[in-house]
């Protein structure tokens, strides 16, 4: 069945992407336009009010990224900065994160909330719950822009079905609760998109709407990342694209509508422009070339990590070239993966009833990006979230390789066969939402196994928003806010904790400790999430630590672990080693060996207490402890060569 082509007067008629309503056998389609009762705007504007009141919602049940720490210290420089009207000139140069390369928009309305509720205690769950509604919020506008696009393009069946796709996406609605950065960034991103487009079928006389939404879509983006200057390039090569194309293919364009579309092309152009550094001091400081450092600095990130990705654990700044495309394909729903296929089957045999720019609109935002950073060898981390922004588009022409598929056969049964598989597809993402909540955006689809086959060999829980539910349970069941004498909890993710523990008791104290480093210091409680452990361990399952109480699970997974501290003698150990007491040392280690075995770091340090006392045989012992503990501890095979050869110089 053929998608109708509009017939209209605008000069951007080649953008003729029409609403059709019977397949060719001439019965009603699956999605046909004739359904009007179900599928129309007041429906569509239901279930969007219904949509955004389940996001604002469920976005309360969600933790504290650690990048908040960056971007909260970041709000108070913007709120210094603009409250002073520039004079406060903090904002222009933070180290910590550099968020001085980033847009202020998200974090200056955070902190603007936040004070007008009375809110400035950032060390509580109050003042975050406001960054969590804002966040879904956000994700809303990216799943609203989306679906409007798809109604522009398909009519509202189309509208409906990406919205719906969009909302049972776990990877993107898990960061539309979480994500104050890239969920921003991909709201403005296919916002701008969307009224570009709507902008080039009205050359050349576009509506002030369109150019409004133009520069709205630029203003958030832009004020997010310094990415959003893409928009303003796609805006300009898109219109040429377009111009270039009507040339050719009508006379309806006369030298005077191509010189008016230009015009406007440019002021709009130069409007979001100014308003993308509206909220961005570090812009501001100097608007022709400070964006464009910024856009630089990100194409190499200036933060270098240690990932796990594919089973090997590697430094940020060395992935290899399939680092996106192999999360992307292990982590989107298995509905967008068929849709796409469906779209690059569907697409020559129905291509003149789509509008080819716009498709092409699409597919580059999508492309460009991703084949640009694989050929820069941009560095990276936590995923493909950087790249979030390219998944509204993606869901986009999935839903409509969908759309070409229920359309294209006549067939009752075969309509019932595809409904079905849609609908078991739908079904599989439903579940896996509602059992990760609120661990959402760890989700990897069932096509290579799903988030156990992932566990070990690909990030799970990178932003600690376990430590949320471990501190609760901590406080519930420990009652240690309820005691009268001092605790000390050691973590690794120390933001998150200090949101859900400072407040409980002045008897707290929080210290933070490398997990690795955890013996050395003195705690009584844990909370250590599974980030930075090697996957050695999470194998071996020496990870979670003996002492273990309760364990923060995804589907069975471990994200984060909450220890009790029943034996002293591994610090007491540490302790003795300070005063270079090397027999109570051992005694110490000894003990602690004895109540945790697995222990990598003590076997390890009770192995170089025998090699510098000579005592090679006990040390190899000891040293193959810890790596029967730790096989891949680098450390711990350098110390066994070190003792190997000493003991044949002895």
């Amino acid at each position: 069945m053929a998608i109708k082509k509009e017939t209209r007067k605008s000069p951007a008629s080649s953008l003729n992407i029409a609403p059709h309503s019977k397949s060719s056998s001439g019965k009603l389609s699956f999605f046909s336009f004739k359904n009007t009762s179900l599928y129309n705007r007041k429906n569509f504007a239901y279930l969007s009010v219904i949509v955004f009141f389940i996001l604002v919602l469920i976005s309360l049940d969600f933790g504290v990224n650690g990048d908040e720490k960056f971007q909260v210290n970041y709000s108070q420089k913007l709120w210094s900065y603009y409250s002073s009207f520039g004079k406060d000139t903090s904002a222009l140069y933070v180290r910590d994160g550099n968020m001085h390369l980033y847009g202020g928009l998200f974090d200056l309305t955070a902190i603007s909330l936040n004070k007008l509720m009375g809110l400035t205690d950032e060390y509580t769950p109050a003042y975050h719950s406001i960054r969590r509604v804002l966040c879904a919020v956000f994700g809303f506008i990216a799943i609203l822009f989306a679906s409007l696009f798809g109604k522009q393009i398909g009519g509202w069946p189309l509208a409906f079905l990406t919205l719906v796709l969009m909302l049972l996406s776990p990877r993107f609605l898990g960061d539309a609760m979480i994500n104050p950065k890239d969920i921003p960034f991909a709201a403005g991103y296919i916002m701008a998109l969307y009224f570009i487009s709507k902008f080039i079928r009205e050359l050349p006389k576009p509506t002030a709407g369109s150019m409004i939404g133009i520069i709205t879509g630029v203003m958030i983006a832009l004020n997010t990342r310094a990415g959003g200057l893409l928009l303003i390039l796609y805006l300009f090569l898109f219109v040429a694209l377009f111009l270039f194309q009507d040339s050719r293919s009508t006379q309806h364009f006369d030298k005077k509508a191509m010189f008016r579309s230009g015009v406007y092309t440019l002021i709009v152009g130069f409007l979001a422009y100014l308003a993308g550094i509206v909220f961005w001091p570090y812009a501001l400081a100097n608007p022709l070339l400070n964006p464009l450092k910024a856009l630089t600095e990100f194409t190499h990130q200036p933060i270098t990590i240690s990932v796990l990705f594919a089973g090997q654990h590697m430094s940020s700044d060395h992935l290899p070239w399939n680092y996106i495309p192999e999360w992307m394909l292990r982590t989107i729903p298995l509905f967008s993966l068929v849709g796409l296929f469906f779209m690059i089957r569907l697409l020559k045999p129905r291509y003149q009833d789509l509008s080819g720019l716009e498709i092409f609109m699409l597919g580059f935002s999508i492309l460009f990006p991703v084949l640009y950073a694989i050929y820069k060898q941009s560095a990276l981390h936590d995923g493909w979230r950087h790249f979030l922004f390219v998944y509204p588009s993606l869901v986009l022409i999935a839903s409509l390789g969908w759309y070409l598929w229920f359309t294209s056969f006549s067939s009752k049964a075969f309509r019932l066969f595809s409904a079905l598989l849609l609908t078991g597809l739908l079904a599989e993402n439903l579940f896996s939402i509602i059992s990760l909540h609120p661990y959402q955006y760890v989700y990897f689809n069932p096509l290579l196994g799903g988030v156990k086959k992932a566990y070990g060999n690909f990030e799970t829980d990178y932003w600690m928003l376990s430590v949320k539910e471990a501190a609760e349970w901590l406080i519930q069941h420990e009652k240690i806010d309820r005691q009268n004498k001092s605790f000390t909890i050691a973590t690794n993710c120390m933001y998150p904790a200090q949101v859900y523990l400072r407040d409980t008791s002045k008897h707290i104290k929080l210290i933070y400790t490398n997990y690795y480093d955890r013996s050395s210091k003195p705690w009584d409680y844990g909370i250590f999430y599974s980030r930075f452990v090697h996957r050695n361990q999470l194998f071996n399952h020496t990870w979670p630590p003996r002492g273990t109480i309760k364990i923060i699970k995804a589907n069975g997974i471990p994200l984060c672990a909450v220890v009790r501290r029943e034996n002293q003698d591994d610090y007491l150990g540490f302790e003795a080693i300070k005063r270079g007491d090397a027999p109570t040392a051992i005694k110490h280690f000894l003990a602690a060996l004895d109540y945790a075995p697995d222990n990598e770091t003590v076997s390890y340090m009770l192995a170089d207490i025998y090699k510098n006392n000579c005592l090679y045989e006990k040390a190899e012992e000891m040293i193959q402890q810890s790596l029967a503990a730790f096989p891949a501890n680098l450390a711990a095979l350098q110390l066994l060569e070190d003792i190997k050869t000493e003991k044949l110089n002895y």
